[in-house]
């Protein structure tokens, strides 16, 4: 009989496994990986993969999963900290400074599930309901600053979240092609200077 794993042991291996999926896909891209890949870049073998994913997409799908409940339970923390609307806003603007390898491997993943899916209702859905989460998060910052006088009281909150978030996905997408850490974090602080002088 085969030894027991503990629950501890089995999300480790789990976590493994996304972590070498988060590799082979921001090196090959999504589409051109195969779950063979991912067996290589792990070094488990293809059945562990499959006692944990059902395939590729389910792979994908827990990666921004796991990425989004860990960063957003880490800002979460730090915001909570913060008393100021417009300090919490200009704490999630530069929490992106430094600029570093992961963040773009992982926006490059990210990216990539974006287009990924236009073909996939059900990751689209999942996509979807992300943003929402965000945006109203941004929206409340908003709203709460303009309630506290720290913004102006024509602000919309909702067009607000809006800029933010465009301005946001904007600087990411191009970081994907090219910015260095010091051109990424000069394009985050104009971010951060643009949102100050329309909301203040």
């Amino acid at each position: 009989m085969a030894p027991r794993i503990s629950d501890e042991a089995k999300e480790e291996r789990r976590i493994t496994i996304l972590q070498a999926a988060l590799e082979c896909f921001s090196a090959k891209g999504y589409y051109a990986s195969t779950v063979d890949d991912i067996v290589r870049y792990s070094k488990l073998s293809k059945g562990s993969i499959y006692n944990y994913f059902s395939g590729k997409e389910d792979i994908i799908i827990s990666i921004l999963q796991h990425e989004t409940r860990k960063s957003r339970e880490a800002l979460v923390a730090e915001l909570k900290q913060i008393t100021s609307p417009l300090e919490q806003l200009k704490y999630w603007i530069n929490s992106d400074i430094p600029y570093n390898l992961n963040k773009k491997k992982l926006m490059r993943v990210h990216i990539e599930f974006w287009l990924y899916s236009t073909d996939s209702p059900d990751v689209q859905h999942i996509l979807s309901d992300r943003f929402d989460v965000t945006f109203e998060m941004i929206k409340e910052i908003i709203a709460a600053g303009k309630n506290a006088g720290e913004f102006r009281q024509d602000i919309d909150p909702e067009k607000a979240s809006a800029v933010f978030w465009e301005l946001h996905d904007g600087i990411w997408l191009h970081a994907t092609i090219g910015y260095n850490e010091d051109k990424m974090a000069e394009r985050i602080k104009g971010m951060e200077a643009t949102m100050l002088a329309y909301l203040t």
